[in-house]
């Protein structure tokens, strides 16, 4: 079950920025209830200035999933505290992007003091672009079943090195097809990201 929800934070994370762009309305099947209490949380976030398409993602995916509105409420407010959480650990300037990765990246259990220093890395601060696709890639290692602090400690090594949004992309594709032909996960990662890393950028 966790996994599934890290899967859903991840394509919250991945296509968020498609959704922008869609006009966005709670499901029909809410009860009058469950619809202002979630529309309160939604205007609160909103205010906020924190991404609001995955809160309307989540209470859709409840909706999907059979859930009742006591569930699909508490879990919305759950992402929207994950949000929050993710504004405080990564910065108040980051986009909806940003925001929504690192929040996938806290519920794939990355602590907030290492989604700190994956913010800020010792190269300098990554694009918001890079940021968010180096924290869809981190997701996507925990949900391959990849430890935690080995994926956290692979993508920081990138970032130190500057790596760009196409070297985390390749990285996923790489480790997908390791892990269908075989591989360990871990092992497939550890070669990979160390085929990326060379000597430090001066």
């Amino acid at each position: 079950m966790r996994h599934a929800l890290i899967a859903a934070a991840l394509s919250a994370a991945l296509f968020g920025g498609a959704a922008k762009a869609q006009a966005r309305a709670l499901p029909d099947r809410l009860s009058a209830p469950a619809r202002a209490t979630l529309e309160r949380t939604i205007d609160s976030a909103r205010t906020a200035g924190l991404p609001v398409g995955p809160l309307y993602d989540k209470a859709s995916e409840g909706v999907l999933k059979g859930a009742g509105d006591d569930q699909i409420v508490r879990a919305v407010r759950s992402l929207a505290r994950s949000l929050a959480d993710a504004r405080a650990a990564v910065g108040t300037s980051s986009d909806g992007s940003v925001l929504t990765a690192a929040a996938s990246a806290l519920a794939a259990g990355v602590t907030p003091v290492d989604l700190r220093r994956l913010a800020h890395p010792s190269s300098g601060e990554p694009s918001a672009s890079t940021l968010a696709t180096a924290l869809v890639t981190l997701v996507d290692l925990v949900t391959k079943r990849v430890p935690v602090a080995m994926a956290t400690t692979s993508i920081q090594s990138l970032l130190d090195r500057r790596a760009t949004d196409q070297q985390f992309t390749s990285l996923r594709a790489d480790v997908d097809r390791d892990i269908l032909a075989g591989r360990a996960p871990e092992a497939s990662v550890v070669e990979r990201v160390r085929a990326r890393t060379g000597p430090p950028p001066s």
